[in-house]
């Protein structure tokens, strides 16, 4: 598998500034109401609308594009067609669902039904006497070797009120932190695994093939990744860790673990400035997030509310790495001269690199610098 290498931060080029963009909270989401994803498919400019669409998601977190006329085939075009704008490992595709098989579902195309995904995950149906359910915000597939680095979700049946999904931005989790303890976080690794899905993917008449990566084979499901990642698309630095897939920080005591899981799930949970609400207005809606920039979790209140089925495509991005050059979101901010999202971040001057050169990531580690 050819290493990754990652040319830095992308600009956007304007041609998708047409479009009517309504930002669900300052910290993270937009909503576009005049957007056809299937028109933008076969576009003259489809090239330049994907690769800003690809940008704007990643600054973003998520984006959600109302009243979409969007069959499977569709869906996954678009969600492809955005990560290799990002400048996706070239090796890798759409993620396989390895449960396809179970349920005779497109196997690129995972069908989301409350009632399956509660036998599952071992959920009870009515949920009047849950007192508490942080634990499962999540990132998708961050057990995989290369996990989901966009993320989407198209409704095919809406509750008439109810199953909002909401969404809390990493680089506010990185930004929050002082500089020392950012500096401590950086310098962690994280222990990913998801025993429900392993014990589900080990059943018979499941798919056993690569799973949109030659890295995600085989169902061990237990990806170390660090705790602090860079975006590559942004530069940006972002917590990946914590929630419902993370087992625990390595490389400490498990009661230092624990603290450390207790910090990020507080930091989301008490911060709500940093989360955003998708409302689902009507069959059609899809929402795109960068699962790299969010976590995200559903809001499971639809009982007698009416059904609620949604169909969602991932594609499989590059290994998590933390570049010598990112830095949070709001130090970049801080060095616009408009104090915006537009622009290009700008790389720090390093003796050993050079602006701007590109960075060769194997495995998650930054290796050295490609000569081009």
């Amino acid at each position: 598998m050819a290493p990754y290498v990652w040319q830095g931060p992308l600009k956007k080029t304007g041609v998708i500034d047409v479009f009517k963009q309504k930002l669900i909270t300052p910290s993270l989401g937009s909503d576009f109401s005049d957007l056809d994803l299937a028109e933008a498919l076969n576009s003259p400019n489809a090239d330049a609308l994907f690769h800003d669409l690809a940008v704007t998601i990643s600054e973003r977190g998520v984006a959600v594009f109302r009243n979409q006329h969007l069959d499977n085939e569709t869906h996954k075009q678009i969600v492809n067609r955005i990560a290799i704008a990002s400048g996706r490992p070239a090796d890798n595709d759409i993620m396989t669902n390895a449960l396809y098989p179970l349920y005779g579902d497109d196997p690129k195309v995972i069908t989301l039904i409350p009632e399956r995904v509660a036998e599952r995950y071992g959920y009870k149906s009515d949920p009047t006497k849950r007192q508490k359910c942080s634990h499962e915000w999540h990132s998708d597939m961050s057990f995989e070797e290369n996990p989901s680095d966009y993320s989407s979700l198209r409704l095919g049946l809406v509750p008439e009120t109810g199953g909002d999904t909401l969404y809390a931005s990493a680089y506010d989790l990185y930004d929050r932190l002082s500089e020392p303890v950012q500096k401590f976080f950086e310098n962690l690794e994280v222990q990913w695994g998801d025993p429900h899905y392993t014990e589900a993917c080990g059943t018979e008449g499941t798919y056993k093939g690569p799973r949109g990566s030659p890295a995600n084979v085989g169902f061990g499901f237990d990806a170390v990744h660090p705790a602090v990642r860079t975006n590559p698309v942004t530069g940006w630095n972002a917590v990946f860790a914590g929630g419902m897939h993370c087992r625990g920080f390595k490389g400490v005591t498990e009661e230092e673990s624990a603290r450390l899981m207790s910090m990020v799930e507080d930091m989301i949970t008490q911060n709500h400035d940093i989360q955003a609400r998708v409302r689902w207005e009507g069959a059609g809606d899809i929402a795109i997030w960068d699962n790299r920039a969010v976590k995200h979790i559903p809001t499971r209140d639809v009982v007698g509310k009416g059904k609620r089925k949604g169909y969602r495509v991932l594609s499989a991005g590059e290994k998590p790495f933390l570049a010598p050059s990112g830095t949070g979101r709001q130090v970049w901010r801080d060095t616009q001269k408009d104090g915006g999202l537009a622009g290009r971040y700008e790389r720090v001057q390093e003796p050993e690199t050079g602006a701007g050169a590109p960075l060769e990531v194997r495995n998650g580690n930054v290796e050295g610098i490609t000569a081009h």
